[in-house]
């Protein structure tokens, strides 16, 4: 017969959760700790660049029968430290969304690249063909 009530002690081996989009250094993390919230999950991943949209940082979670849930947190929000997500769990992965500068500029810039890559072939045919007629 027992004279305390015994306990059993649960941790993960295997925790780990991934920052990917707008951080420093996107990558998948091993968590040691039971628990870990989204503010430190963004700091180990060198915080958010200037281009992440602080409103608008996703969480997307899949339960056990498989189905995803993206849920979307504002850093900006005092109520962020209540929310019932700001622990992440198992397999989290955070999302940091461009804001809209940051997707402007990817657009512009591969657009220019491309009329800069054809202006350039046109300039070096036409100066081809310009010394070999003359």
């Amino acid at each position: 017969y027992l004279k305390e009530q015994p306990v059993v002690t649960v941790s993960f081996v295997n925790y780990k959760i991934s920052v990917i989009g707008e951080v420093a250094r996107p990558n998948t993390f091993t968590i040691v700790n039971e628990k870990v919230n989204i503010l430190e999950a963004l700091a180990m991943a060198g915080d958010m660049t200037i281009w992440g949209k602080r409103d608008n940082v996703k969480i997307i979670r899949e339960d056990a029968d498989g189905n995803k849930q993206v849920i979307v947190m504002n850093l900006n929000d005092r109520e962020l430290l209540f929310s019932p997500y700001f622990y992440l769990q198992q397999n989290d992965v955070v999302y940091v969304e461009p804001n809209k500068t940051k997707a402007k500029n990817s657009d512009i810039g591969s657009a220019t690249g491309i009329w800069l890559s054809a202006t350039s072939i046109v300039i070096s045919v036409a100066t081809l063909l310009i010394n070999v007629l003359k």
